[in-house]
Order: C-alpha cells, then sequence, then structure tokens
C-alpha cells in the first residue's frame, strides 16, 4: 500500500469541517449522524454529465479546497484556489470504481491509507485541473490542488488518490504515473467516515458520479444525485467496489469488495450478481465452493443498568449487535444468554419484532445493518431498523445483571459473539457505577475491557 501515491505541497491538510460540527464525530467515526441530519451540507447543484466549462462564475457557494504551500481555505466553487477558472472537464467520462474508507489497521496510518479510484471511462484522453473530489470528511480539492494541473488520464486509466494521516508517511514521490495511471498521496487529519459516508465527482456547478454508504445524506446525495438509500458499509479491511453493467446512481451499482489500489476489482469484469467472472469460484463475497460467505455478527452495545428503578430497569435493557459483512445472516434459529457455558439456563431464542434488516427474510441482516435484541416486554426506544425480541419478558434470564456476560450463539450452538466474557467480570468499565450503555469501541475490536466505553444508549441507532 505504501506504494499509493501523492501529496499537496503542505505538511498535512487542514480538514474541512461543517460550521458547528462536533469534531469528534469527523473522521473516520464509527458513530453514524442520525438520517437527514443536516451537519454536513453541500450547496444543491445541477447532476450533468457534460462538459463543466460552460459555467459561469456567479455561484456564491464556497467549498474547501487544499492548494500547494497553503492549508485548507475556503475558494468560491468555480475556481481553483489561485483564483483562475476552472477548466472544462466531461465527468460522464469519470466512475468511481473503488472506496475503501476503514482500512485494517490504523485509518490513515503508513501501512493502511484510506483511497478512493477514480476509472476512465470515455474514449479520449481527459485532463484532469478542473476535477473536483468531494468525499466526506476529506478535504475538498481539484485536481489542481493535488499536483494533477499539467496531467491526463487515458481510457481505460485509473486515478488513485490515497490519504495519509502523518504527511512522513507519505510515499515520495507523492505522484506517480504508470501504464496503468496515476497515483496521488495527500496528508490530512481528516479520514474518510467510516459508518456515514459519501464521496462525488463535481466540476463546478456540474456533479458527476457519486457513492453514498452507511446513512443517508444531505443535498446533493438526495434527490437529483442519489436514489434509494444508501449502499450497506464496507466494514473494516473491506471496500465497496462498483459492479458492472448500467450506472443507477443507487445501491445496485455497489458491492464488498477486496481492497485492490489501483487494479480491476473482480466485479468489474462481471455483472452484478456475477463476482466470479474469471471462473476461479473465489471472489470477496463468496467461498471456494461458491456459496455466500457468511456476515460476522459483533456485539456493539449493551445496556445492563438503565436509568430508573430496579424493578422497571429491566424493561429497558437492550443488546445491539452489528452485521460485519461481507452476507447477509438469518437470525431465525440464533439465541442470546447471559452466559458462556454451552448450554446455560438463561437462553433464549431470538423473534422477529418488528423493523428492517435490509434483507429478506424479516429475521434476516445484511451487511452494514444493525438490529437489536430485547425482552418482550420492552418499554425503550427501537429506532427505525431490525428489532428481535426473546419468547420472555426480559432478556436472558430475569434480565442483564450489570456484571453478566452476553453469549450470542448461531442456530448451531457457535458461539459467534460476547461481551464482557473477561477472566474478571468486576473490572472496569463498570456499569453498577454509570447509568449508561456500554458500547465497543470499534466493531471489530476484539471483546476485552479496553475495547469498551461509556456512552449514551442508541437502541437501533
Amino acid at each position: 500500500m505504501r506504494a499509493l501515491l501523492i501529496l499537496l505541497a503542505t505538511p498535512a491538510c487542514i480538514p474541512w469541517e461543517p460550521p458547528g460540527a462536533d469534531p469528534s464525530t469527523s473522521s473516520g467515526s464509527s458513530e453514524p449522524e442520525p438520517p437527514g441530519s443536516t451537519g454536513w451540507q453541500l450547496p444543491p447543484r445541477t447532476r450533468d454529465g457534460g462538459q463543466s466549462g460552460t459555467s459561469t462564475t456567479t455561484s456564491t457557494s464556497t467549498s474547501t479546497t487544499t492548494t500547494p504551500g497553503s492549508a485548507a481555505t475556503s475558494q468560491p466553487d468555480l475556481e481553483t484556489a489561485s483564483g483562475e477558472p476552472l477548466p472544462a472537464i466531461d465527468l460522464a467520462a469519470l466512475k468511481i470504481g473503488e472506496i475503501h474508507p476503514d482500512p485494517d489497521g490504523k485509518d490513515g496510518g503508513p501501512d493502511s491509507p484510506e483511497f478512493l479510484e477514480i476509472v476512465h471511462v470515455g474514449a479520449e484522453p481527459l485532463a484532469l485541473a478542473g476535477l473536483e473530489i468531494v468525499a466526506r470528511a476529506w478535504p475538498t480539492m481539484t485536481g489542481a490542488d493535488l499536483g494533477l494541473e499539467d496531467l491526463s488520464l487515458e481510457p481505460g486509466q485509473r486515478l488513485l488518490i490515497a490519504r495519509y494521516a502523518v504527511a512522513s508517511d507519505l510515499p515520495d514521490p507523492p505522484v506517480s504515473i504508470a501504464d496503468d495511471g496515476i497515483r496521488v498521496a495527500f496528508a490530512a487529519d481528516g479520514g474518510l467516515r467510516n459508518a456515514d459516508g459519501a464521496a462525488l465527482l463535481r466540476s463546478g456547478e456540474h456533479i458527476g458520479d457519486l457513492v453514498v454508504y452507511g446513512l443517508a445524506q444531505p443535498a446533493p446525495w438526495d434527490g437529483d444525485g442519489w436514489s434509494g438509500p444508501p449502499v450497506p458499509k464496507p466494514g473494516s479491511g473491506h471496500s465497496l467496489c462498483r459492479s458492472a453493467g448500467d450506472d443507477h446512481d443507487d445501491a445496485s451499482d455497489w458491492t464488498t469488495c477486496a481492497p485492490s489500489p489501483g487494479l480491476p476489482n473482480e466485479l468489474e469484469a462481471g455483472t452484478t450478481g456475477d463476482p466470479d467472472p474469471d471462473g476461479t469460484g473465489t471472489s470477496s463475497t463468496t467461498g471456494t465452493t461458491g456459496e455466500p460467505l457468511p456476515g460476522e455478527i459483533v456485539i456493539v452495545e449493551v445496556l445492563s443498568n438503565p436509568v430508573g428503578p430496579g424493578n422497571e430497569e429491566k424493561y429497558a435493557e437492550f443488546v445491539e449487535i452489528e452485521n460485519l459483512g461481507p452476507g447477509p445472516v438469518d437470525l431465525a434459529t440464533w439465541t442470546i444468554a447471559d452466559s458462556l457455558a454451552e448450554q446455560p439456563t438463561g437462553v433464549d431464542p431470538l423473534l422477529y419484532l418488528s423493523g428492517d434488516g435490509g434483507c429478506l427474510p424479516a429475521t434476516c441482516l445484511a451487511p452494514g445493518q444493525r438490529a437489536i435484541l430485547v425482552g418482550n416486554l420492552y418499554a425503550g426506544p427501537k429506532g427505525p431498523g431490525l428489532v428481535l425480541v426473546t419468547d420472555d419478558t426480559t432478556l436472558a434470564n430475569a434480565g442483564l445483571a450489570v456484571h453478566e456476560p452476553v453469549a450470542l450463539r448461531d442456530g448451531e450452538g457457535t458461539l459467534r459473539s460476547t461481551y464482557r466474557a473477561w477472566p474478571d467480570p468486576l473490572v472496569a468499565p463498570d456499569p453498577a457505577l454509570t447509568e449508561a450503555a456500554l458500547v465497543r469501541v470499534s466493531p471489530d475490536a476484539l471483546d476485552s475491557p479496553e475495547a469498551w466505553s461509556f456512552a449514551a444508549p442508541t437502541p437501533g441507532l
């Protein structure tokens, strides 16, 4: 990955933050904003794949760009940072081919940069100076800002843009040209959103290709830009790759895949639903037999000590799980227990109550989606997602004691995820002392005390 390429000439870009935004929720956050949030807003624009050079310079909207030798500053949308009008660019010739927001390891680390890959699908060479890349929460950059003002992309080539957190980790040189395209690297504190992100290509008033993942986004992603629900977030270590076929500007264009920076992904050679075009029998979503790979289900939030009197607390307890992918999982035969024993006394089956997990049957949980598990007298908020209920009034055996573990098993009795399965169950963080939920700091973190922290309960969100 360190062979990825390009920097702006600054030691590090200053990441763009929306006015009034909470910096703690921007860079690489795994905590999504509620659907419809207006915390990150771009001015609505006309979706147009044609030449953008016909745009005038009367727009009053602004975007954050980063220029060589300076920090990110607010500049008119239709001009470069130097004040020159953006040159024309045929946005219809460019497609986002892959986005990798949550690498294994530290996001933007020396061996784990985030990246966005753009593919030239047109028939003529394309100058890149006028291209704007808007990726949440990278700083908004033009091709000129990235050092591409004198470079062109040939038909079939790729532009790979990699973000490193520290300038000293950048490859040397930061811009590299090869037969298969151009690689560029830059340094910035702000990383791609892990759970509620988006990226689009833009030039002046014209918006080109885009992708929205995790949660719905405000303009320009809604309306004429993006149709329907977002793509499920890819999860740690995975990318979102474009499938072959028509471009619908909706979730059907995308699927989870193994990262392939600078290389064609398997799915581009076939069609949607054909992730194995070379006949090898393997892909990022199927195993050697061709059968879909199962999803990885993890416990991500537990509320065992709700606010209120003790005799009513048990009706507000919940456990939240997430499917990290790559495949969907039917939870109809799964169980939850408050013991790690193979045959615990407090084991409960999981039954459908309400909501939508993003796949069928009703008890199915799609990649990137979450579900809450509750007793059948649960009285707390549920959220819009899948809600599974036990066949008892509470979770497990008369509710969750504050120091009890939680064990989630599949239909074959295999232990799939745990909470508080520690040698010393009394070790901090101790929910007996705080009426708050415990949240796994990263969905793929191991179940250990340092992997959990207190937070306000967010069932179903």
